[in-house]
């Protein structure tokens, strides 16, 4: 397969994978994954990320509300009608374990048990998603980390059939892992192999699977610290996988490898980059809401000391900052397959955030429902950039991945005196429709102006939008003049946006921790390409004085 062009090697393991999964669920195969397991465990490795008392009493209760989504009193717990594909993955995969964890009490440890027992009488044979291997590594995971909690009280026959389980669930593991995964996911499969082998089989198999690791890192994490997949959400997930293997090798008392070391090293520092004023993640390539909690423990894990990195060249975001503005742009190209699985076409989006309050944003992704809102979410339009003639810069397919796409982004970043200015083109539209999309920003030393240039060079009569999605927290109201518009953030007061051009404010939406998205507002600069360079100019400023 390494010969073949990149999009012809992912057809082919989508096809090898969809064979293998058509021979694991044959009626015998589950006889294949029976052989030895040890009696017990030879470790039990801590759960390093903070659970929800409140979560916790929940489940204890029999509600069971993950990714936005709570099945109706009475369903089936592991299959109920509606559930989208994110619940049952999170409920699958045990991860709600640390909530029960965090609730403690003999009730809870009952609970664990009880549901755990359930799934091993009623899921010994492969289905989907419960055999899915980023979702058997997410279990493995969570059981090996709570079995002295919860599970090392129960009865003889209970412990053996947990470890025995899990015994057969690495098995599977072993056998699909190369195929049902890439990109993050493989990462997670690849913890769980890890934990199977710290706990069940010893040093020599723990060696060969952190070769193994090894490998994908310097596949997977590029030379600043940013992920392959271009996604601040994504970086998070590997950075927690592998923060979670290294206090597992620590309570092993196991040399942590160096790369792994070295890979943790530079992916905190990234990740602090990729936060806006708010702390939070900025919304580019399926990114949406996400734990602070989980998030700011793997910060603390990962680098409590450590100072945002400077510039992201190879994961290729800029990011600027002065005074209490912040602004992330996406400035490079859609990953190659199969890193571009959820892939935006969001090329030279932006995102402000004014203190710790979002102020422009993009409508980032949904946390449930991911086939009705996939395309949507993923379009350009729902970005803050230019969309040419009602197209995506880049196509999206509707397996996820990117068709024609952006392929080349120029950056040129100068700054002095304390102000920057970014100066960035794309050519997504270049084959479409002959356009080229210039857009320059200048930030001031105090980060009271922030002024933008978006030049459209190429074919004329061609209609286009600038966007600026605002947050849902944010009243925005346009005045008279018609080229200004007055945004109300809470707490950080007025900002004034001003354009060349006439401004409309239409619907927009924002995902966040609910099955749908928040209505929001956005302004658009609409119009139609002239000879020669169209410019369209905008300056953010705060709103201190009327000036027409």
């Amino acid at each position: 397969m390494a010969g073949l062009p990149a999009r012809a090697r992912t057809g082919l393991h989508q096809l090898l994978r969809r064979t293998a999964q058509r021979l694991f669920a044959l009626p015998g195969y589950r006889l294949t994954l029976i052989g030895r397991s040890p009696a017990t465990l030879q470790m039990s490795p801590s759960d390093p990320w903070p659970g929800r008392a409140d979560h916790g009493a929940a489940i204890m209760a029999g509600r069971f509300r993950f990714a936005a989504w709570e099945p109706a009193a009475g369903d089936d717990i592991w299959d109920p009608p509606g559930a989208p594909p994110e619940w049952l993955a999170a409920m699958h995969g045990f991860v709600w374990l640390r909530d029960l964890t965090m609730l403690g009490g003999a009730e809870a440890r009952q609970s664990a048990r009880r549901l755990t027992a359930d799934w091993i009488d009623h899921h010994e044979s492969w289905s989907l998603p419960a055999w899915r291997s980023d979702v058997v590594a997410d279990r493995i995971t969570a059981w090996l980390s709570c079995y002295d909690t919860f599970f090392a009280s129960g009865e003889d026959d209970f412990r053996q059939a947990v470890v025995t389980s899990t015994a057969a669930q690495l098995r599977h593991l072993d056998r699909a892992w190369r195929l049902e995964t890439d990109g993050a996911a493989r990462i997670t499969a690849l913890k769980g192999l890890v934990y199977g082998a710290l706990c069940l089989n010893g040093r020599e198999l723990a060696e060969q699977r952190l070769a193994l690791l090894e490998g994908e890192l310097e596949r997977q994490v590029l030379a600043d610290g940013g992920h392959v997949e271009r996604s601040p959400a994504k970086l998070l997930a590997v950075l927690r996988d592998l923060l979670e293997i290294r206090a597992a090798l620590g309570a092993a008392q196991y040399e942590v490898p160096e790369p792994l070391q070295q890979a943790i090293d530079r992916m905190a520092p990234m990740l602090r980059y990729l936060r806006g004023g708010d702390g939070a993640l900025a919304r580019f390539n399926g990114t949406g809401s996400e734990d602070s909690l989980i998030l700011s423990a793997a910060l603390e894990q990962a680098s409590p000391r450590g100072k945002p990195a400077a510039r992201a060249p190879a994961t290729s975001f800029e990011r600027i900052s002065a005074g209490r503005l912040t602004a992330l742009v996406d400035a490079g190209t859609p990953p190659e397959p199969p890193f571009d699985q959820g892939a935006h076409a969001g090329a030279l989006s932006l995102e402000v955030t004014i203190g710790r309050e979002r102020l422009i944003v993009n409508c980032g992704a949904a946390v449930c429902n991911g086939t009705r809102w996939q395309l949507a979410e993923r379009a350009t339009a729902a970005h803050s950039t230019v969309t040419i003639n009602d197209r995506n810069s880049s196509e999206l397919l509707n397996n996820g991945h990117i068709g024609g796409r952006v392929a080349r982004v120029t950056v040129d970043r100068d700054s002095g005196d304390g102000a920057t200015l970014l100066d960035m083109s794309h050519d997504g539209y270049q084959r479409s429709d002959g356009i080229t999309h210039r857009r320059r920003i200048f930030l001031s030393a105090d980060g009271s102006d922030l002024r933008g240039e978006d030049t459209l060079t190429g074919h004329s009569g061609v209609p286009f939008a600038v966007r600026f999605h605002l947050h849902p927290a944010v009243n925005a109201t346009l005045l008279q003049s018609g080229k200004d518009a007055l945004l109300r953030l809470p707490r950080d007061g007025g900002w004034r946006l001003r354009c060349s051009e006439p401004l409309a404010l239409a619907e927009s939406i924002y995902f966040e921790d609910a099955p749908e998205p928040r209505r929001a507002s956005q302004v658009v600069i609409s119009g139609v390409t002239g000879n020669g360079a169209t410019t369209i100019k905008w300056a953010l400023r705060p709103e201190t004085r009327r000036d027409g």
